[in-house]
C-alpha cells in the first residue's frame, strides 16, 4: 500500500482574527485554519480536523488520505485499491494544485472518504471480518 503525501508545503498561519459563528461552524477561522468533517464511508462515522485555508485541493486530498490510512483495516489494504475524497458526490482532484481550499469550502462542510477496489466497487470495513463489498 503506497500513499503519496503529495508535495510538502508549509503555510504560515493567517494573521487575521477569528471570524465566524464559533468553532466548527460555517465561516469560522482560527489562525487561518478551517474545520472540515471527514466521513469514513466504510466505517459509518466522521472525524473532523482543522485544515489550513491556503492548502490547494490536491494537498487537502493527500492529507485526508494520509489521515484516514491510519484507520483500522488499512493494514489489509490490497494493491489496486484506492481512497477517493468526495465533496457533494463529486471526487476532488488529487492533482489540483491551483484552486485553494478557501475558494471551494467555507468551513464546517463534510467530505466523504470512500474506498474502492481495483474494479471501482465501493468497499466497507467490518471489524474482525475485513473488507467487503458495500
Amino acid at each position: 500500500m503506497a500513499f503519496s503525501a503529495g508535495p510538502s508545503t508549509v503555510y504560515p498561519p493567517s494573521t487575521r482574527t477569528v471570524r465566524g459563528k464559533g468553532a466548527m461552524k460555517k465561516g469560522h477561522r482560527a489562525k487561518g485554519e478551517m474545520w472540515i468533517n471527514v466521513r469514513r464511508s466504510w466505517g459509518g462515522f466522521s472525524r473532523g480536523a482543522y485544515f489550513n485555508e491556503n492548502l490547494t485541493i490536491g494537498e487537502f486530498v493527500h492529507r485526508v488520505v494520509r489521515d484516514v490510512s491510519t484507520e483500522e483495516g488499512f493494514q489489509f489494504f490490497q494493491q489496486g485499491w484506492y481512497v477517493e475524497v468526495q465533496s457533494k458526490r463529486k471526487a476532488l482532484d488529487p492533482d489540483e494544485y491551483v484552486q485553494m481550499l478557501k475558494e471551494r469550502f467555507d468551513g464546517a462542510e463534510t467530505v466523504h472518504a470512500k474506498v474502492f477496489n481495483e474494479y471501482g466497487q465501493l468497499l466497507d470495513y467490518e471489524f474482525g471480518l475485513g473488507w467487503k463489498l458495500h
